[in-house]
């Protein structure tokens, strides 16, 4: 775990809110159904991101949401039924995980954040209890499916 600063970005996808939780509290059943869109599929492929998954969790002090699709460094043509997501610059608390592969987004997030979140304090980095307290309430989640490394960052406080 380590602090950096990041560049600022835009993520692009599909929005779940958190009221479209299955009973495992996750998002499994959409995000397949996502995976199976041409679409999307067709989305990933004209921007050269197919070996690239994104999850973005933007929380507010009652609930959150979750941007699945793609990070970029800047706009890209947004797709009828996709959203795009806008990232400050920032400094975040970042964690990369080797051996990970696409049923990473399929866990539980009642499992996944905790166990996220239980890093970042260990690491001694301070952070909001309640993360949608924060002025940038996101977690990040970028997956390379090639090389099955999960870059993980919680956002600090922009930069």
């Amino acid at each position: 775990m380590e602090i950096k600063n990041v560049n600022s970005k835009v993520v692009v996808g599909k929005i779940f809110m958190a009221s479209q939780l299955d009973e495992n509290r996750s998002f499994a059943q959409l995000i397949q159904q996502a995976e199976t869109d041409p679409e999307f599929q067709n989305f990933l492929s004209t921007n050269n991101v197919q070996n690239q998954r994104t999850s973005l969790i933007v929380f507010n002090p009652e609930s959150f949401m979750l941007f699945y699709g793609a990070a970029f460094d800047e706009k890209v043509a947004l797709p009828a039924g996709f959203n795009h997501y806008d990232l400050p610059k920032a400094e975040v608390a970042q964690e990369l995980t080797e051996g990970v592969n696409l049923s990473y987004f399929s866990q539980p997030l009642n499992v996944t954040i905790p166990k996220f979140l239980e890093k970042v304090t260990e690491a001694d980095i301070k952070h909001y209890e309640n993360i949608g307290d924060s002025p940038t309430p996101y977690i990040l989640s970028e997956l390379n499916l090639e090389t099955k490394k999960l870059t993980q960052s919680l956002y600090l406080k922009e930069s």
